[in-house]
């Protein structure tokens, strides 16, 4: 079960950091959904998704240090946050 939870977390991210909106809605549906069966609340889902977001900001400031894609990828980072937040209002 936490394996089924981990690829579907890592499905959401990947779809949020694409761009892709409904495809990452689809996902945290069916990760909310998993972790009901898991008995893991809402509350812990997004603790994890807080720290994804903290680990992924730590690795794009070392990669790219005082690169333009630093401040790139940050924002890519930004808006996936912004579009994950979208997503859970809406859920």
């Amino acid at each position: 079960m936490w394996d089924a939870l981990g690829r579907q977390h890592c499905r959401m991210w990947r779809s949020l950091l694409e761009g892709e909106t409904v495809l990452a809605r689809d996902a945290r549906s069916d990760l909310v959904k998993l972790a009901r069966r898991a008995n893991v609340d809402e509350r812990s889902l997004e603790a994890i998704d807080e720290s994804v977001m903290d680990e992924l900001f730590r690795v794009i400031l070392r990669r790219w240090q005082g690169r333009d894609e630093a401040r790139l990828n940050g924002m890519a980072l930004m808006i996936a946050a912004s579009t994950l937040g979208e997503i859970r209002r809406a859920a």
